[in-house]
């Protein structure tokens, strides 16, 4: 590889060309293998401004891209504007060599960062959401900043028009990539590597090294098929790509120190207030001898407690650890519902792991600060009179009755098209009903706050602790977007399902899986049960730490099904049975959530988790990337990728690198301006 500079223009050319511009008398063999004429003249770059398969190129030989070539949808040209043709001095000016010119412009100055949050983003906000990512991303910026200064590096502005992918893993591209100068296709870091292992031959190796060689590329390309594959049926070798990047070297030059001086001023210096959390919330018995309330069932702040909280004179603000046993309710006739009566529920007693209940009013940001620090799910009650719109059947059948939408059998994963009218009509209605139909992820393409304006604001006034989870929210990384680029979908998305059931062979409302990010999910509505007592949802969250041994235990009871992570895959629902063999087998234990109307159940990044809705359930989630489980969602990002290598699986829409960076930057923009 070499630079070269033409009039004003730097060229990064690839090792024929930078031959031949030494010695212009010898003939070119492009990258794409096309001998070229020999020519003595001068060399005239022009850039490439339209797409490979444009008109104004279709007389020309050169390599196309991928993109153009196969015309993925939304999927933009991979050279257009960063390759140059070097033309002759002839009249038909015929390609004689390619080139790809190195841009260097920061990205802050073109990016349309918000102007305004929920709060106003002070000071301790900024340092606080600096310090985390200076954490986060400080070892991959040093690691870029060697990868900026490698020869023939390519440098590709920032796209906003589309979310750079890996094209083999599909993980978000953020940096230290590399772009075949064929096809155009891009690969993350990884995947170079493991292109490297798969064709580089060590200078000298013995015959036995290479045949062993072959045989692994021969049982990857069995897992993967299309991991080589370059233009016209050919592979690619490592020799074919260059190490490209979205950065420069100035702005690099300028975070790194900063990010190593805000590291070292110590942990306490973003200036945010720690009240230490009081001993109740760790300790049932505390609690109790307190004078706090400890539920044993999940009613809201104005519901009427049980006879046992009515005799201990206990006031119902706030309710904290819930007893190992799973929550009681009244029946109509007064009678408490265990696990083993309630509606439609297991005759199980699977033991549980108590989980924090809040009133709204009292989870503070200092208080959900710590607590979500340690990844474990929280309950917040009493939410329904922060709304102001009744998100009910009859609100959407009488304002979208007419939309078309899709819903989804949760048994049989079968699917139809229908109105939404004639989907909410039968909530509450469940003579001769035998199929559970779910109206997910809706709006399914559309923004929520475009589709739903009036119940975007409304959802975005009731959430709990808002600095964390509303989408401008000062705490939460994924507002820092800016507006002209792709920004992760991170909702508010409704999810809207009908009664399920817990028995044995049940497949739930929502199968078992795991999100990318922090979630909350708010209950707006619930039919009455089936035997008229009040509707709710169960839900089943299980610890980070819990997932290695989850995914050995669901390997050996549905043995043969998965092919992949029995995670991921989202195909099983536990049930009681399951449950109980779970905790005999491997002693892991869920938290076990009974979801009622103005209930909003916060789970954290790589909690999994199940749900079966045990009445017609209306409920809206959002999701959001809190500072405190960054390195959570960075290792579900790699778990992703591994999924995506044996088969195109799940885009990383979430970016989290590429958002920590647009966090920096609007941070440090925010700060420029005050």
């Amino acid at each position: 590889m070499g630079t070269v500079i033409i009039g004003d223009c730097t060229l990064i050319v690839g090792r024929s060309h930078s031959d031949f511009l030494s010695n212009l008398v010898k003939m070119i063999v492009c990258d794409g293998g096309v001998r070229m004429p020999e020519t003595h003249g001068k060399l005239h770059p022009e850039l490439q401004f339209a797409r490979c398969m444009s008109n104004r190129y279709k007389q020309d030989t050169f390599p196309r891209c991928v993109s153009c070539t196969r015309r993925w949808a939304g999927d933009q040209c991979r050279f257009q504007g960063i390759r140059f043709f070097l033309k002759d001095d002839s009249p038909e000016r015929k390609i004689v060599g390619i080139s790809f010119v190195e841009h260097q412009k920061p990205d802050s100055p073109t990016m349309k960062f918000p102007e305004k949050w929920n709060v106003d983003l002070n000071p301790q906000y900024t340092r606080r959401i600096k310090r985390t990512v200076a954490k986060a991303l400080l070892p991959t910026l040093k690691e870029e900043q060697k990868h900026l200064s490698m020869s023939g590096v390519i440098r590709r502005p920032r796209e906003s028009d589309v979310r750079a992918t890996c094209d083999t893993c599909n993980t978000s591209i953020f940096s230290s990539s590399w772009m075949c100068r064929l096809c155009g296709r891009e690969a993350c870091g990884e995947c170079f590597e493991q292109v490297k292992e798969l064709t580089q031959v060590a200078p000298g190796a013995l015959d036995t090294e290479v045949a062993a060689q072959q045989a692994k590329r021969e049982r990857h390309a069995h897992v993967n098929p299309f991991f080589l594959a370059c233009n016209k049926r050919t592979e690619h070798s490592a020799s074919d790509f260059s190490p490209m990047s979205r950065f420069c070297k100035e702005e690099l030059d300028a975070a790194i120190p900063e990010m190593e001086a805000l590291l070292a001023q110590g942990s306490d210096a973003d200036g945010m207030k720690v009240t230490v959390i009081d001993p109740v919330l760790h300790d049932g018995t505390a609690a109790a001898a307190s004078g706090e309330l400890i539920h044993t069932s999940p009613h809201d702040s104005d519901s009427p407690a049980s006879p046992q909280e009515q005799d201990n004179h206990l006031s119902p603000t706030v309710s904290v650890d819930t007893p190992a046993t799973s929550p009681e309710d009244e029946s109509p006739e007064g009678q408490l519902l265990t696990p083993t009566t309630t509606p439609l529920g297991p005759a199980i007693e699977v033991p549980i792991h108590p989980i924090k209940y809040f009133a709204d009013e009292e989870l503070t940001d200092d208080v959900f600060r710590q607590l979500w620090a340690k990844g474990e799910p929280l309950v917040v009650t009493g939410l329904l009179p922060k709304f102001q719109i009744r998100w009910t059947p009859e609100y959407f059948m009488e304002k979208y009755g007419s939309q078309a939408c899709l819903i989804v059998e949760c048994q049989t994963d079968q699917n139809r098209r229908v109105t939404v009218r004639d989907f909410f009509k039968d909530f509450g209605m469940y003579e001769g009903r035998t199929q559970c139909w779910k109206l997910k992820d809706w709006p399914s393409s559309t923004e929520f706050s475009t589709a739903f304006p009036e119940l975007f604001e409304d959802f975005s006034r009731a959430v709990p602790v808002p600095n964390y989870v509303r989408r401008d929210g000062v705490l939460n990384l994924a507002s820092h977007f800016p507006s002209n680029t792709v920004a992760p979908d991170i909702g508010p998305k409704m999810y809207n399902a009908m009664a399920s059931s817990e028995k044995p062979g049940s497949k739930g409302s929502t199968r078992l899986h795991m999100d990318m990010a922090d979630a909350l999910n708010v209950m707006t509505h619930a039919a009455p049960c089936v035997d008229g007592s009040p509707g709710m949802a169960v839900w089943d969250l299980y610890r980070a730490e819990d997932a290695d041994a989850l995914r050995k235990f669901l390997k050996k009871k549905f043995r043969g099904i998965f092919q992949n992570d029995p995670i991921h895959s989202q195909t099983v629902y536990l049930d009681a049975e399951s449950r109980q063999e779970l905790y005999e087998s491997y002693g892991v234990q869920s938290y076990r959530v009974y979801q009622k109307p103005g209930e909003a159940v916060f789970i954290p990044a790589g909690c999994a988790h199940q749900v079966c809705n045990l009445s017609d359930c209306i409920k809206v989630a959002i999701d959001f990337v809190s500072p405190e489980n960054v390195a959570r969602c960075e290792k579900l990002t790699q778990e992703f990728r591994q999924q995506n290598q044996a088969q195109q699986w799940k885009e990383d829409v979430l970016q989290l690198k590429t958002m920590m960076w647009f966090a920096w930057l609007s941070c440090c923009k925010q700060e420029r301006e005050a």
